[in-house]
């Protein structure tokens, strides 16, 4: 089998979770044997491929392009949509006055793929709940969860500890791009405010936000690790915390409980669905929430979390899913 994979052109270049998700789900499905192609070209001949994997519409410009290539060329259409309204994050204190009126305006493109394509690849039966409460018509669908690395199980402290020495014993971890959204603004005041240390992992999106987050004295950024050096990270920390105004369900919470780490989680989006109760949850409009999470994480069990996890959510099950459904699709 021949797919093609199409996702924004910056998806490399400024990664994000839909980054981890397209590379982790075509080496998973590599792995099995499918031939899998990346390709940012709206004008690409589609002819040599069986199917086109169409990633996020959030950014909806680019896949509605890839979109209406596939179907002027007949094509087989599976989306991940990767989909969640940003609305309270949009209306927040010093969000762009106009941002939730270009998102409303663009829903009319993302109805189109959403209706008219072959297949929807939600991460979550939540997702899929809000996909059916925003839009009239729908394709069918089977949830294809995110994932973590199968490596990450097993994940000891050492390596990070002997390449870091310096860092605090005991510290607070959150990786992810640094940006208003991920609300790490309010997870360094509250760190300082209980005297934690706090480890930031991943690319700066916005600079302005970025040094203000970094004005904290309990704060290190150490920019992007991958691999072995980041499940060691997780595994170092004593907790990981993804206060985000969003998420579906946040892949670092993932990668973080399946290396044992307490997890904190927004409890906006889907986590629930893949943490149950299992993690400890904070509300982005609710300050007590991430104060009262950071002081439960100490006494906290990671184990419970750790097993679902590693049973249900390693790259390789989500790869059978996925060609699961492709196959589904093509017969």
């Amino acid at each position: 089998m021949k797919v093609l994979f199409q996702a924004r052109p910056d998806f490399m270049k400024n990664p994000a979770g839909d980054t981890v998700q397209i590379v982790s789900t075509g080496q998973a499905l590599k792995d099995l044997g499918i031939e899998v192609h990346l390709s940012a070209d709206p004008n690409i001949d589609l002819s040599p491929y069986d199917l086109v994997h169409i990633f996020n519409i959030t950014r909806i410009k680019e896949s509605y392009m890839f979109f209406l290539n596939a179907q002027k060329q007949k094509k087989t259409i599976i989306i991940s949509p990767i989909y969640w309204p940003p609305n309270a994050y949009l209306k927040r204190e010093g969000a762009s006055s106009n941002a939730l009126a270009v998102w409303k305006h663009m829903q009319p493109m993302r109805a189109r793929l959403l209706g008219e394509c072959d297949l929807l690849l939600p991460n979550s039966q939540i997702e899929m709940d809000v996909l059916q409460q925003d839009f009239l018509k729908l394709a069918s669908y089977q949830v294809a969860p995110n994932g973590f690395p199968d490596s990450f199980i097993g994940a000891t402290p050492e390596l990070f500890r002997e390449q870091f020495p310096d860092l605090p014993k005991e510290f607070v971890l959150s990786a992810a791009r640094i940006s208003p959204r991920k609300n790490q603004l309010w997870l360094a005041k509250t760190c300082h405010e209980l005297g934690l240390s706090l480890v930031l992992l991943g690319p700066v999106n916005d600079q302005n936000y970025y040094k203000m987050v970094t004005a904290f004295s309990n704060v290190t950024h150490m920019g992007t690790l991958q691999g072995a050096l980041l499940a060691s990270a997780y595994s170092a920390s004593k907790a990981h915390a993804l206060p985000s105004w969003f998420e579906t369900p946040g892949l670092s919470s993932l990668e973080a409980s399946a290396c044992g780490t307490v997890v904190i989680s927004t409890d906006q989006g889907s986590p629930k669905e893949y943490f149950q109760d299992m993690a400890l949850y904070v509300h982005p409009l609710d300050d007590a929430s991430l104060r009262t999470a950071l002081e439960q994480s100490y006494n906290a069990s990671p184990l419970p979390l750790m097993q679902h996890i590693q049973k249900h959510y390693p790259w390789s099950r989500v790869a059978e899913i996925t060609l699961e459904a492709y196959h589904k699709v093509l017969n």
